[in-house]
């Protein structure tokens, strides 16, 4: 196994040139590294990869910076450092990734060595490529190539990171891209909240409010995680459309509109709280603002636009419907411009207090909660948008778009569960076996993959309660989307 560790430049001069850096706001201060895995069927041309990924560099500069920390203040230093990209060589056909799951339990040998976290300095350092802020390997197999990305997540959100991989992508394969995305780089300041404000949002951001010293973070997710198990599983998208379809005609409230996400948490919400304990009342989703109008200065802004909304079930025995409706109706109300203004301004002063003070927030798996973050559910370009039936649209990060020329082929990975926190991403090729729901067969493009984790000793019942749903013959009219005790009702 042969192993090199050549750097990259940004061609010159970038669309930063002139500049000396970038500002962070405390809501920029995502402090952990994004990390994926694309594998393509044949050998990459490192030359070219090369010279794509300097041409990227040129229109995203910022990701050729330094962290910088003055007094209380952040920002990315436009230093045009290098970029490193390890590769390594092997004589096996495939890479090492046998399935065609998007999650994975373990990917650490497809990246880059570094720290645990970026170092920052008073000034921009000379050197110590461990401390970079995007940091590249390629593992080159007879038949199939890896791309390993590290993406400190100050550099931007996923749509971000999306965009830069696909923008190398089109480069690599000599395509113009003037077509896509052009980022910027002015970021907006939210003010500094009331105490009054603090104390009413601070209740809707438990992870921000709740941290833990930096070092001890590792430990407490590992000890969140020691006894449960993962459950996967694959719905193709006309039955997943099916059983949004169903659940609509249920509903006698015609002014909302469900999305197929809101439909999806449900079910499984649905489905653990026919075994849990405890059941879940309360739901958090990752959700975007960047299209909610004049809260960022440009919906292409290379930074972080997200946010965590919570809703609460009034009751434990909410219907299928009924969570639907409260995840639908708190996510609109919360993508208002005025909410979107009063919870950044203060999730904003609790992480940058956090940050400078060396802790970490902590996504806690409460008794009662999920968590959901999902790739397939982010609001479309425009906002709202609708389309010729007056349904409100979705789009996916789509992140088999950076596909170097195999865009039928090309997989995409990613690492990272912990206890009821749901994943959801769009599926890689399907793989041709198909007796179980860990293999189940669906060959639409559409198709989804869904993760979370769950208490072992319950995980088998919920495996099979989901496989005898979804598979049934007569699905989606299996299913119970109504029924709840009388008297039940929601907070929305």
């Amino acid at each position: 196994m042969v192993h090199t560790r050549p750097t990259i430049e940004p061609k010159q001069p970038t669309v930063l040139h002139g500049e000396n850096s970038v500002k962070l706001p405390g809501f920029e201060l995502w402090m952990n590294y994004i990390e994926n895995v694309f594998v393509i069927p044949t050998r990459l041309d490192a030359a070219r990869f090369k010279v794509a990924l300097s041409d990227t560099l040129q229109l995203y500069p910022h990701a050729a910076g330094h962290l910088i920390r003055h007094s209380e203040e952040w920002e990315i230093i436009i230093s045009n450092t290098s970029v490193p990209l390890e590769t390594v060589e092997t004589e096996s056909a495939s890479v090492g990734i046998d399935d065609n799951w998007v999650l994975q339990r373990n990917l650490r040998q497809f990246f880059a060595s570094r720290k645990t976290v970026a170092h920052h300095y008073e000034s921009a350092p000379h050197g110590e490529e461990e401390s970079r802020l995007l940091l590249f390997k390629i593992t080159f197999a007879t038949c199939e190539t890896a791309i390993g990305v590290s993406w400190h997540h100050t550099l931007g959100d996923a749509t971000v990171l999306q965009r830069f991989i696909h923008c190398l992508s089109e480069r690599y394969q000599d395509h113009d891209v003037v077509q896509l995305p052009a980022p910027t780089f002015s970021k907006r300041s939210f003010h500094n909240p009331t105490p009054t404000l603090k104390d009413q949002y601070s209740l809707l951001m438990p992870h921000l409010t709740n941290t833990c010293p930096t070092s001890e973070l590792g430990q407490r997710y590992a000890s969140m995680n020691e006894d449960t198990s993962w459950v996967s599983f694959k719905i193709c998208g006309d039955r997943l459309r099916r059983l949004k379809e169903y659940t609509m005609l249920a509903m006698e409230d015609t002014s909302a509109v469900l999305s197929a996400q809101d439909v999806l948490t449900a079910y499984i919400v649905n489905v653990l709280n026919r075994h849990l304990g405890e059941p879940i009342t309360h739901i958090t989703n990752a959700a975007s603002y960047r299209n909610v109008p004049a809260v960022v200065d440009s919906p292409n802004v290379a930074g972080n636009a997200i946010y965590i909304i919570p809703t609460t079930l009034e009751t434990a025995s909410a219907s299928l419907l009924d969570t639907a409706l409260a995840i639908r109706k708190t996510i609109s109300r919360c993508r208002t411009p005025v909410f979107v203004e009063e919870y950044m301004a203060v999730a904003s002063a609790l992480m940058l207090s956090a940050v400078n003070g060396d802790r970490a927030w902590l996504f806690k798996a409460e008794p009662g909660k999920l968590s959901v973050n999902s790739n397939a559910a982010y609001a479309s370009s425009s906002w709202p948008k609708y389309d010729s039936h007056h349904m409100l649209c979705y789009y996916r990060i789509n992140w088999r778009s950076a596909h170097f020329g195999y865009p039928h082929a090309t997989r995409f990975h990613t690492s990272g569960l912990n206890d009821r926190y749901l994943r959801v991403f769009s599926s890689n090729p399907a793989s041709t076996a198909a007796n179980s729901l860990s293999d189940y067969n669906v060959t639409d493009d559409d198709s989804l993959d869904v993760f979370f984790a769950i208490a072992r000793d319950l995980r088998d019942k919920v495996v099979e309660t989901i496989e005898l749903e979804l598979q049934a013959p007569n699905f989606p009219y299996n299913i119970d989307v109504t029924s709840r005790p009388a008297g039940a009702h929601l907070v929305y």
